[in-house]
């Protein structure tokens, strides 16, 4: 495993940029409410930092609010349902008033724990679906995040 660390930093390095907390709105990010009473985030700043924004958008354009013509409170019915269907995800919260849920996804390879937050906003007659997830190690995240939140919003069409 040692051994391996650095060859998956050199690779970070190369295909990904240095940033470990990606957004659908990183102007607006979803915040995080019940993450920050984990245990094992304690003391760790769970804000989104200004300094990605820039680095994000180039690194992953695609990234946006997924836009819905339901209402919010029907979309947040989907969005909990989709968040639930998630492969090794564990929903932690789920606050029906303020559209909000909060979920640990657990990587495959290594079992690293990262951070989803998703808020279902008004917009319109409809609603916008915000994603943001946030690794709990490391300064790069191999471009894990910007891939769990697009494999959630394939789940979300479906």
């Amino acid at each position: 495993m040692k051994k391996l660390l650095p060859l998956l930093a050199l690779w970070a390095s190369a295909c990904a940029p240095r940033i470990n907390d990606i957004t659908t709105t990183p102007d607006d990010p979803p915040s995080f409410r019940r993450a920050v009473l984990l245990p094992e985030n304690r003391g760790r700043d769970m804000t989104y930092p200004n300094s990605n924004i820039s680095r994000q958008r180039k690194a992953y354009p695609d990234l946006k609010p997924v836009v819905r013509a339901d209402t919010p409170e029907t979309a947040y019915e989907a969005v909990l349902a989709a968040a639930r269907r998630m492969p090794r995800w564990n929903v932690i919260a789920a606050d029906a008033a303020a559209r909000v849920i909060e979920a640990v996804a657990t990587t495959a390879l290594l079992r690293f724990k990262d951070d989803v937050v998703i808020e279902v906003r008004p917009k319109g007659t409809g609603s916008a679906v915000h994603v943001r997830s946030k690794s709990r190690l490391g300064r790069s995240d191999f471009g894990a995040n910007a891939k769990r939140i697009r494999a959630f919003t394939e789940e979300l069409a479906r």
